[in-house]
């Protein structure tokens, strides 16, 4: 399916949501932010989505928001680019429960080997 316009994914200076919405997003709980991200209506979901993207560090955000979208509404948005980005969502969960599973080993610091 091809975009219906390619000009409304979210460039550098629109946010498709107000800032303080956004604010909150970044600054809630897991359960929070979902129930916020449910009341976004499905196209700006897909566009905050999209807008979240193309900042590094709002990347897991916008993975966040992405998982929560409608494939169609991604497609309807951008096109190839929206299933790309549903993929990525994806497998970063996956990635991220692994993390959550496997317990962190503790590295080695220069105080630890420093005793000679």
């Amino acid at each position: 399916m091809v975009a219906a316009n390619r000009d409304s994914i979210p460039n550098e200076t629109t946010c498709p949501v107000p800032l303080d919405l956004l604010a909150r997003l970044l600054r809630s709980e897991e359960t929070l932010r979902e129930a916020l991200i449910k009341e976004i209506p499905g196209y700006d979901r897909a566009r905050l989505a999209f807008f979240c993207y193309n900042r590094v560090h709002l990347r897991a955000l916008a993975f966040r928001i992405t998982l929560l979208c409608e494939l169609k509404d991604l497609r309807l948005l951008a096109g190839v680019k929206g299933d790309m980005l549903y993929q990525q969502a994806t497998e970063y969960g996956i990635f991220e429960d692994r993390e959550l599973e496997t317990p962190r080993r503790r590295g080695v610091t220069l105080a630890r080997t420093a005793h000679g």
